[in-house]
């Protein structure tokens, strides 16, 4: 089994190129603040959207996508809301997406996007 930084760290590449081979632009990786941190910021359509990746090696503890709770909800949304009055948009809606990986090694993975996931 792979360590869970090093699974984390891989479960946020294989979404970059999974978000750019779908036409999504990369904006930045890794912001973080004084808040918390955004795993990937990415822009599509008139769109910026706030993607938090989850990346898992079985279902044990449920779906990848199921560990983004109320709380963890909250606190993307507060980092979200840094970084835009940091970086004000004209014209530009904002969304929060999930991508839930299932890695089982570098051929064998799954990848499942939600998309406006949740409501801000």
């Amino acid at each position: 089994m792979i360590g869970k930084q090093e699974l984390g760290k891989l479960g946020e590449e294989l979404a970059t190129r999974y978000l750019k081979n779908t036409g999504y632009d990369i904006i930045k990786r890794n912001y973080t603040c004084r808040i918390g941190e955004l795993d990937i910021i990415a822009a599509k359509a008139n769109y910026l959207i706030f993607v938090e990746v989850k990346t898992k090696q079985n279902f044990k503890f449920g779906h990848p996508r199921e560990e983004v709770n109320y709380h963890k909800r909250q606190k993307l949304q507060q980092v979200a809301r840094y970084y835009i009055s940091q970086h004000p948009k004209e014209g530009v809606d904002y969304r929060f997406d999930v991508v839930g990986i299932l890695y089982h090694n570098q051929d064998n993975y799954q990848i499942s996007h939600i998309e406006n996931a949740f409501l801000t």
